[in-house]
């Protein structure tokens, strides 16, 4: 399973706003998607597939109460290291009970069968390696009747898809630039960022696997799961004119929440 975009800490005031946007807003978006369907995750077992940092995890076993959060990432989450920039943020002075992290694989998720009643994972599957395996495992570690959250931001072809748009506002670099141009000029502007920070960046760029909607529809219904609830993300946007013959969908579909289930039976 690929790394979440979610693995920065610290005090600067990115990694400051960083923190708050992803301890307080990310967690309450997972919850409302969910709650406008009358699915709560208290007292439920959940796994979080590419968990990053933990901060997102962290603030979803506060907010959502569940029995257990184990969070997997190829990168384990190191789990002082979050309980430090959680003091630091004010959140906590301990972590929960309940909620752990693990390593896993690209495509393994060291966990039973049918041993989880909800999967969550937020802006990760635009890094795996393979979106279809991924989606099979999670499939696998779902009980019947079990259910998948998932957010996808932003899509490769997307505007902001580089995931570099501190350095490309415009949009659309990683469509119109070769890769070695965009990490060129990433490079020559330090100063829009701290080391660490830029570094975090251009991993996450150099790791897009280029999945479209489309693609990750494919292969969440390979999978066996079933797609119950979308919400596609998107907004006005221009299109440059060396773009114009790619399909507007691509373009213009920014990111995605979806809720699957695995089917009973």
């Amino acid at each position: 399973m690929g790394p979440g975009d979610h693995d920065a800490g610290g005090t600067s005031p990115a990694e400051q706003a960083w923190f708050a946007e992803h301890f307080e807003n990310v967690p309450a978006q997972i919850v409302d998607f969910l709650g406008g369907d009358g699915i709560s995750l208290e007292g439920l077992h959940v796994a979080d597939i590419g968990s990053g940092d933990g901060i997102i995890d962290l603030g979803l076993m506060l907010r959502a109460r569940p029995a257990s959060l184990t969070g997997f990432d190829v990168q384990p989450t190191n789990p002082d290291a979050l309980l430090e920039t959680a003091r630091g943020g004010g959140a906590v002075s301990d972590l929960p009970p309940g909620l752990e992290f693990l390593a896993c694989e690209q495509d393994r998720v060291p966990a039973p069968d049918a041993s989880f009643d909800y999967v969550v994972t937020w802006s990760t599957f635009e890094h795996v390696g393979d979106p279809v395996q991924s989606a099979a495992e999670i499939h696998r570690i779902l009980r019947p009747g079990g259910g998948l959250f998932l957010q996808l931001y932003p899509f490769y072809r997307s505007g902001p898809g580089s995931h570099l748009w501190t350095w490309f506002p415009e949009g659309f670099a990683q469509l119109l630039m070769e890769q070695d141009e965009v990490e060129a000029r990433v490079a020559a502007e330090p100063e829009r960022s701290t080391d660490e920070w830029r570094e975090d960046r251009l991993a996450d760029f150099r790791s897009l696997n280029g999945v479209t909607v489309d693609g990750l529809q494919d292969a969440i219904v390979a999978s066996g799961l079933v797609i119950a609830k979308v919400e596609l993300l998107t907004g006005a946007f221009h299109v440059p004119r060396e773009l114009t013959h790619h399909r507007l969908t691509d373009l213009g579909i920014t990111g995605i929440k979806l809720l699957a289930y695995k089917p009973v039976g």
